[in-house]
């Protein structure tokens, strides 16, 4: 991942903790890792809405889901991720 790809990320992941602690009652829990692997051509999705609960109160970061993605077979830097609180793609057009 590049280096501006990565600090975009990291301000992302700083906005959703301030506006979960400011705004707790817009706050989703992350449930669902998308990711598209270029090598392989699919989209795969990922249930981790056990892992991330109001209780402990986890919503993964960058070095966490690439860490949960590497893990699961995946080589990050020919991929494209994105978490979400939605089951569901959503199609353009």
């Amino acid at each position: 991942m590049s280096d501006s790809i990565k600090k975009w990320h990291e301000m992302n992941e700083k906005v959703n903790r301030v506006n979960a602690e400011h705004y707790p009652e817009f706050y989703k829990p992350a449930k669902y890792i998308f990711l598209l692997d270029f090598i392989d051509g699919k989209v795969y999705r990922y249930d981790i809405s056990l892992l991330c609960t109001k209780e402990n109160e986890w919503n993964p970061d960058t070095e966490s889901c690439e860490a949960f993605l590497y893990g699961a077979g995946h080589k990050v830097n020919n991929c494209e991720w994105m978490v979400t609180d939605s089951k569901n793609i959503e199609y353009g057009n």
